[in-house]
């Protein structure tokens, strides 16, 4: 007889698999996914995504080349957004169109796309001077939801955050860039 699974069995196994999303970059403003890697060799073995084919590139170049590759829900986080929010900013043209992982950056239901690391940096940008709200007496654009630069790129992974106790004592966080 087959056995019921408990909540507690059903929510221990993490929600989103992240195996893909650690093999996919941008390389040459081309998305690719890597099926192997030979350290002794030097060769990274990769799929082009855009094109269909299959290429082996030096572990170095590849390191040098690539760029981060960003779902649309890890868009919607690293800019404060929904990620139902991110088909609004496609139409408003402050995001261009995903990349696909079908043929050519095509998308399909089913199918993951993505951001890479510029677009991510030209729509923060973009939506930094957009204003929220009520227009202000004094002509001045506010927008609180958007991360500082700062901020942005400690998110995505390449900025380092310190924090030092002020005389409150409470923990205030210091970006690597301001000391």
């Amino acid at each position: 007889m087959a056995e019921r699974k408990t909540n507690s069995q059903t929510t221990d196994a993490p929600l989103v698999k992240n195996q893909n999303r650690r093999k996919t970059w941008f390389l040459n403003g081309e998305l690719v996914r890597i099926v192997h890697i030979n350290k002794a060799a030097g060769i990274v073995t990769i799929n082009n995504l855009y094109n269909g084919s299959r290429q082996q590139v030096n572990i170095v170049e590849f390191k040098k080349k690539r760029k981060k590759a960003f779902t649309i829900a890890d868009t919607a986080r690293l800019l404060n957004y929904n990620k139902k929010s991110i088909p609004r900013l496609v139409r408003n043209g402050i995001l261009p169109n995903p990349v696909g992982e079908r043929l050519n950056g095509e998308r399909k239901f089913g199918y993951l796309s993505y951001y890479s690391e510029e677009h991510i940096w030209e729509a923060r940008d973009l939506l930094a001077t957009h204003h929220i709200g009520r227009p202000r007496k004094d002509g001045l654009s506010t927008n609180n939801k958007i991360p500082s630069a700062q901020e942005l790129r400690y998110q995505m992974g390449d900025g380092m955050i310190y924090y030092v106790k002020n005389e409150d004592g409470e923990f205030v966080p210091i970006f690597s860039e301001t000391i």
